[in-house]
């Protein structure tokens, strides 16, 4: 779908959760993936409300470079199946 006002409320609720999630767990990089975040339009519009929302309340290098921070994932959505890969040989060479 490409009308605008749908990606600009998705982004809010994406970027909502993100703060939060920085705001609590304080995470090195932020990587997101799924059908919804395959819109790379999504990404500049989560950053930016990222920043709004934070409000200068931290300031942080990952958050100075928020275009490095807030990422697109990669492997082609086979995250989930290459972590698990290396997990197992992670568990097999202990």
């Amino acid at each position: 779908m490409d009308v605008p006002e749908v990606w600009e409320l998705e982004s809010c609720y994406i970027a909502q959760a993100l703060v939060d999630y920085i705001m609590i767990l304080s995470p090195q990089k932020i990587i997101l993936g799924g059908g919804v975040m395959h819109q790379r339009q999504l990404f500049p519009l989560i950053r930016a409300k990222v920043l709004e929302l934070v409000g200068g309340y931290i300031n942080t290098k990952e958050l100075q470079d928020i275009d490095n921070y807030i990422v697109p994932a990669s492997l082609n959505d086979d995250q989930g199946i290459m972590g698990c890969i290396k997990l197992g040989l992670d568990a097999l060479n202990m």
